[in-house]
């Protein structure tokens, strides 16, 4: 793709990368080397009963630019003493359309970890002597092939570290005396009922991708708690796919649907474990988004339903979030792979997002939306002619943003700019205290809630929606539009913060799957400009 940014998404992109390589840079209180980081503290957490020579395997992620030869790299233990171990690359940064700098290291190695309960990963070693004979294999580091009883050993990186890495999309890490330590005890208030869902074999209990949430929430804190629950989830979702047929790459608990379909979870899983079952997951999840989801809304080609049947299943159909799971699938097979199939159909997104939301196919004004005729794709919730979901968008809007940070693409920021605009303007019931189940981009005829029951009302969206205005804030440039931003933000924030986020159950899951991103985006130097 040809970003062609303008000079200022450039310069913000350019911020966005500068923050991190800081964040890196400061890092000595958590045992990584000042000035540039050269060491990370790995904790060794066995499982019960483990002790003595154990293959041990984790990756250790990086920020971009840090590192370009993986022969440097050696594991020492408390003392400094080196460690035989085998040491690979296993996957480059691939923003701006070609590979990079070293995204993450695989480790693995046969260590006691009792004796050994904190390792040391230094950067600039003079290099390491692999041990003679093969190493450890993913199942030999696990307590069963499957991954479902968890590895042999944990090992546990900073969160410092993990949020400057950028694992898991740019974080902030958890402060419970900070100024979002409301949103952190939020999260460790919701984290034990979510565990309820382990292993539930209710398709929806997974809907919007409860591993990754898990996982964002391990790179916050470095707590063994959220890894343990993220290991085992990325792993019950891997086991649950489709690995055959023209639609390999679905979750089975719900058949073919690309919104059930994350190759984010694995991706994440892969580059902190460096288990290649994973990554293989992750492109062939990737793959099936490629070939099952167009990116292009076309009304002509959609006819509506029947009443009373369910509106997605075997029709052709276009919605915000399977247009963003869609997307983050795609993202994920370019990051994965660096096949050029993912990068032009990144391209071919953000054309038809941009194309949409500057022409709407309905021809009639832009209005910063990315509406639809409702009744085309669900006529059991509306027939409005012309509508949106500020819940759905809040998902695309998120995709949105990785694919600004993959491409730098000039167009995205403004993009979502136009939405959050919108979203002030149309999305909320005259008292502002929810958003619009379904917004009337033409009228005054918005639909406030489902037609089926739904516990806790449009403010169970309240911590996605507060998201999506900290992103607006982040990028926005009018000062007068920022300050409106910034109210719905604060409201939608405090309305969060009250919610049971295991009602429904899957609610936990759009509530954190990437909210957490609105922490970095209000407490990085380039937010602060707009408050």
């Amino acid at each position: 793709m040809d970003a062609n940014p303008r000079a200022g998404s450039a310069v913000t992109r350019r911020r966005f990368l500068a923050t991190t390589a800081a964040a890196v840079n400061g890092l000595a209180a958590t045992g990584i080397a000042a000035a540039r980081p050269t060491t990370v503290r790995v904790r060794l957490a066995p499982a019960e009963g483990v002790s003595g020579p154990t293959p041990v395997m984790f990756g250790v992620p990086l920020p971009p630019g840090l590192l370009s030869d993986a022969s440097r790299v050696v594991v020492l233990d408390d003392r400094g003493r080196p460690l035989p171990a085998w040491i690979e690359a296993l996957e480059q940064w691939r923003t701006g359309g070609r590979d990079g700098s070293i995204r993450s290291l695989g480790v693995r190695l046969r260590v006691d970890p009792v004796a050994h309960g904190t390792l040391q990963v230094r950067l600039d070693g003079p290099g390491h002597q692999a041990p003679e004979g093969a190493p450890p294999d993913a199942e030999e580091a696990l307590l069963a092939p499957d991954g479902l009883r968890g590895p042999r050993v944990f090992a546990l990186l900073p969160a410092a570290w993990l949020c400057a890495s950028g694992v898991a999309g740019p974080q902030t890490p958890a402060d419970p005396h900070g100024r979002f330590a409301g949103y952190d005890a939020f999260v460790e208030r919701s984290f034990p009922g979510s565990l309820a869902y382990l292993d539930s074999s209710v398709y929806h209990h997974w809907l919007f991708d409860r591993p990754t949430c898990w996982y964002t929430q391990y790179a916050r804190t470095g707590d063994r708690r959220f890894l343990e629950a993220a290991f085992h989830g990325a792993h019950f979702m891997r086991t649950h796919m489709a690995t055959g047929g023209s639609d390999a790459g679905y979750f089975t608990l719900k058949g073919p649907d690309v919104k059930y379909v994350y190759p984010r979870a694995m991706h994440v899983h892969y580059l902190l474990t460096g288990d290649p079952r994973a990554r293989e997951a992750g492109v062939t999840m990737a793959r099936y988004c490629l070939m099952n989801w167009d990116p292009v809304y076309r009304p002509e080609r959609y006819t509506q339903p029947p009443l009373g049947t369910d509106p997605e299943a075997g029709r052709l159909f276009w919605s915000p979030r399977h247009e963003a799971y869609g997307l983050l699938g795609v993202l994920h097979g370019w990051e994965l792979t660096g096949d050029a199939v993912y990068w032009d159909r990144i391209r071919a997104y953000v054309d038809a997002l941009d194309a949409h939301q500057r022409q709407p196919p309905d021809g009639r004004p832009a209005d910063g939306s990315f509406r639809q005729h409702w009744a085309l794709y669900d006529p059991n919730e509306s027939l409005l002619p012309g509508a949106t979901s500020a819940w759905m968008t809040a998902i695309l809007m998120d995709a949105l943003f990785h694919a600004w940070l993959v491409t730098a693409d000039a167009r995205i920021p403004p993009m979502i700019v136009r939405w959050c605009e919108f979203l002030d303007r149309k999305g909320f019931v005259p008292d502002g205290s929810r958003a619009y189940y379904v917004i009337d981009c033409f009228g005054d005829a918005s639909v406030d809630e489902a037609p089926d029951a739904q516990e806790q009302g449009m403010e169970r969206h309240s911590t996605e929606l507060a998201m999506t205005f900290a992103m607006g804030l982040y990028f926005a440039t009018d000062k007068a539009l920022a300050r409106r931003f910034r109210s719905r933000f604060d409201r939608l924030l405090a309305t969060a913060l009250t919610i049971d986020a295991n009602r429904p159950e899957r609610a936990y899951n759009w509530a954190f799957q990437a909210s957490s991103r609105l922490v970095w985006f209000m407490t990085t130097p380039h937010a602060r400009v707009n408050q």
